[in-house]
């Protein structure tokens, strides 16, 4: 027998010991004994296998692993982007890391991305990924999207009841799911609810340590996977005319900041960076054909995240480079279109300073209107 089921079992029986129940107890006596058993047999499951490092490993321990192997590669600078898919399918971290080179920047640029990953997740794994490496980013960039920021719980429309989603459902991210809730970032009052429901659910698989023991390993041992997915074939078709439209299109911003919980949370994440040692964070998107999606971002520059270096996608010579068979689907590029993103990256980045130390790395700007 394996020596961790070996002590499961064992921590099975002490918890089977402690919610005996009285000879006369009554319902409410079983009901207390049975409520105490499992209380103290999840708590002690989850101690015990949290002190061997064992968890529910996803494909974003895989994304950590293989940023945590390229870190070590070398003693460079690092700039990371942490996103969702939208940066999983743009940001080619090893083409643009030979482009700064080029240019004379000497950093590795790692991208930390994964489809319908929140804020809340994408943050996790990235203290993971620091304290694995033993690496602090020199610089930070969080993608900021209106879908996430309005829908606090996004993560349900994609994977619910995933080991992935009961995974991350733990104390801080069920906490911050809970306030975005309440404060109505969810689609409507059926769409609340429903997403109230998930949350409870996930939250109590998570709390009682469901699939931990038959899925759990250490993080280390899970594989490894890139943070940027290169697409090659579109998986729909898009109409030539709607990209036109959209790619020119440049609606007025409606939205100068986020709703109260997404501020909130970027405003503490951020905080934690710099206190852990991240010279700058900065904020970014990459181009959608929806020019509202572009339009939200670009308000958030110019006012919540004004004094940020802040890169919303809407100069117009990127979008016109944009508009070419380069699209996944209407809000994800392929691996061309990458390559077109991941150029005008470059340039933005050695043009605004931040790579440089000192006062005016430190204090970065925005990107471009």
């Amino acid at each position: 027998m394996h020596p961790i089921f070996l002590a499961l079992a064992l921590l099975a029986l002490f918890g089977v010991h402690l919610a005996r129940v009285p000879a006369r107890g009554g319902l409410a006596g079983v009901s207390a004994a049975f409520l105490t058993g499992l209380v103290a047999t999840a708590l002690l499951l989850r101690l015990a296998l949290g002190g061997l490092g064992v968890g529910r490993t996803t494909d974003f321990d895989r994304v950590v692993n293989a940023a945590v192997a390229a870190a070590q590669d070398e003693d460079t600078p690092l700039i990371l982007f942490a996103g969702a898919s939208y940066s999983r399918n743009a940001i080619d971290d090893a083409r643009l890391t030979r482009q700064l080179k080029a240019r004379g920047h000497p950093h590795r640029v790692i991208n930390l991305s994964l489809e319908a990953a929140s804020m809340m997740e994408r943050a996790a794994h990235l203290e993971q990924f620091m304290d694995r490496s033993g690496r602090v980013p020199d610089i930070v960039f969080i993608e900021v999207a209106r879908d996430f920021d309005l829908r606090v719980a996004q993560f349900f429309g994609n994977s619910k009841f995933s080991v992935r989603g009961i995974e991350q459902f733990g104390p801080k991210v069920s906490f911050w799911t809970a306030r975005g809730l309440l404060g109505g970032a969810c689609q409507g009052m059926t769409g609340c609810v429903k997403d109230g429901a998930f949350l409870a659910a996930h939250s109590g698989l998570n709390l009682l340590n469901v699939g931990l023991a038959a899925r759990g390993e250490r993080a280390e041992a899970a594989g490894r996977l890139d943070g940027y997915d290169p697409q090659t074939e579109p998986r729909e078709e898009i109409d030539l005319m709607d990209r036109a439209i959209g790619l020119s299109a440049r609606p007025e911003a409606r939205e100068r900041s986020a709703p109260d919980w997404a501020r909130a949370y970027r405003l503490a994440w951020r905080t934690r960076l710099e206190e852990r040692g991240v010279r700058t964070v900065g904020y970014y998107f990459p181009p959608v054909i929806d020019p509202a999606r572009r339009a939200y971002v670009s308000g958030l520059c110019d006012a919540e995240l004004d004094g940020s270096a802040c890169f919303a996608p809407q100069d117009a010579a990127l979008l016109r480079a944009l508009d070419a068979e380069v699209w996944f689907d209407a809000a994800h590029l392929l691996d061309p279109g990458a390559a077109v993103y991941t150029s005008w990256l470059a340039a933005r980045l050695a043009e605004s300073g931040l790579l440089s130390p000192g006062p005016a790395g430190q204090d970065g700007g925005t990107g471009p209107p």
